[in-house]
């Protein structure tokens, strides 16, 4: 089978033919309709320090994908070839204090398939079963492709209450968009986007902004407040992982709000609790993956009701043999990129 892969350490992917896996006991093969790059592998492609720290080549990239069951391995119940399914990309050991008490995402042993072990940029991927989310066949391909990455952005917006608030979201790249669709989608009150690529700020009004701020304004706390009504944002969305991002997030916040942690900074970033937190009353909440399977039922309900649609965030299409092209596309400075799906 083919399969994009680290193959050594270093700069790129390569593309190669590779054995077609075999499922072990509690694992199901599954057939790869579709997949999206997400940043992490992008990290992986350029071979950052994060990167050499956690991959060990050889390994087949890819976490967020969309596949039909083609296999079933030993003592594996529930399941049947043919059945499609989306992938939960987080593998838990089911054993842990957190495992057993419904924080499976944040699991002691955890792993990530595309990272830990092997995965779906290619025409063949083994995972547990546990990993398995069965979908609809009259789902469209792009949403079953991205409900990994949609599912972070769901379960950050189902941290607080929204509805009918001020919300700014900081980071304009896919989950920050797709954070906009979700909030557009449980009523927030107005939602400010705030990039420095202007480009992205364009697909973010496509999303349901109802303002856009540049992220280089001097006086963008200023902006944000003025723009809340004087008194902050009563929450902020902070997805860029950047010290401005948080910064200024927690300065357009307003006393008493909540600010959405997701963006995974290069270097510690320093914030000064007393003042900005705690003698503020404002609260920080970090959130990573999605609730297994919480919020999987959440964002499949949103998106049957017919509130909530990803696919206005995908904006790229390659076959797997153009992962360099696709990867260049990504890279671009100040384009209009927002998810970028491999298919076969």
């Amino acid at each position: 089978m083919k399969a994009v892969m680290k193959e050594n350490a270093g700069a790129g992917l390569v593309l190669r033919e590779v054995k077609e896996p075999s499922p072990a006991a509690g694992e199901v093969l599954l057939k790869v309709r579709a997949a999206s790059i997400c940043g992490t592998d992008v990290h992986i492609y350029n071979w950052d320090r994060w990167a050499e720290s956690a991959v060990k080549p050889p390994r087949i990239l890819g976490h967020e994908f969309t596949a039909e069951v083609a296999d079933l391995g030993k003592g594996v119940v529930g399941w049947k070839k043919g059945d499609l399914v989306s992938v939960e990309s987080h593998i838990p050991c089911l054993e842990c204090y957190q495992c057993k008490n419904g924080f499976m995402h944040i699991c002691d042993r955890l792993k990530i398939i595309g990272i830990d072990t092997d995965g779906g940029f290619a025409d063949y991927v083994a995972v547990p079963q546990v990993c398995l989310w069965k979908i609809d066949s009259r789902l469209p391909l792009e949403t079953a492709t991205v409900l990994e990455p949609l599912g972070n952005a769901v379960h950050a917006v189902s941290a607080v209450d929204v509805a009918g608030k001020s919300a700014v979201v900081f980071g304009c790249g896919p989950t920050g968009l797709f954070v906009t669709r979700v909030l557009k989608a449980v009523g927030a009150g107005k939602i400010a986007c705030v990039d420095i690529n202007a480009m992205r700020l364009e697909l973010a009004r496509s999303c349901g902004a109802t303002e856009l701020f540049p992220g280089d304004a001097t006086d963008l706390p200023d902006r944000l407040r003025a723009w809340s009504g004087g008194y902050g944002a009563d929450v902020v969305f902070e997805m860029s992982g950047s010290k401005a991002g948080l910064t200024n997030g927690l300065s357009s916040l307003k006393k008493g709000g909540t600010l959405i942690a997701f963006g995974l900074s290069r270097q510690p970033i320093e914030v000064d609790v007393s003042n900005q937190v705690i003698m503020t009353g404002r609260k920080i909440v970090g959130i990573v993956g999605r609730l297994m399977f919480d919020t999987w039922k959440k964002m499949a309900a949103m998106i049957e009701e017919g509130r909530l649609d990803p696919r206005p965030v995908v904006t790229h299409k390659f076959r797997m043999d153009q992962i360099d092209e696709a990867m260049k596309t990504i890279s671009q400075p100040n384009a209009k990129v927002g998810k970028v799906m491999l298919v076969p």
